[in-house]
């Protein structure tokens, strides 16, 4: 075991101290979301969202801002699920994909609303665009992962810019 001076005790316990109180700070990186969309060969298309919890119910407040800022309430969640049909788009031969609420799934932690719908024909290409929560944290970053077959993609979206995944 190895033993300080005196004099050195307070300066390692105010940097011991100063090293817990950054833990917090270090572990959450920001805030972020994570939306997979998944388009079946048939055309089935699912769009899943996940958040944070913590990142998520104080952003209620600018979302529905005649609802309580919970997870909780009814109307809060029905203005989350309209918010996500305006911000987040998928389009398919120029045209967007009406996207139907499926569920939501509020878990401690995590927050997931997932959404479905069908793309017709047989397009070559997605194109996505999303701009969920940029209003209410600037710094905001959206990640999204588009599967189809055999293709597998992750879109970083830090501002309003379209991304397309071409299917073929």
């Amino acid at each position: 075991m190895m033993r300080l001076p005196a004099s050195s005790a307070p300066a390692a316990l105010v940097f011991a101290a100063l090293m817990v109180a950054a833990a917090p700070a270090q572990a959450h990186r920001g805030h972020d979301a994570m939306s997979v969309v998944t388009l079946a060969p048939g055309g089935a298309i699912t769009v899943s969202h996940r958040f944070e919890a913590h990142d998520l119910e104080p952003a209620l407040s600018s979302i529905a801002p005649d609802a309580q800022a919970s997870l909780d309430d009814p109307e809060a969640i029905a203005a989350l699920k309209a918010y996500l049909q305006r911000r987040f788009v998928v389009s398919a031969g120029g045209k967007p994909v009406p996207l139907a609420f499926t569920a939501i799934e509020v878990g401690v932690r995590q927050v997931r609303v997932d959404y479905a719908g069908h793309v017709k024909g047989k397009p070559k290409a997605l194109t996505l665009q999303t701009t969920v929560l940029r209003d209410v944290y600037p710094g905001q970053v959206n990640q999204v992962q588009v599967q189809y077959g055999k293709i597998a993609r992750t879109l970083r979206f830090a501002g309003s810019e379209a991304q397309v995944v071409g299917l073929e």
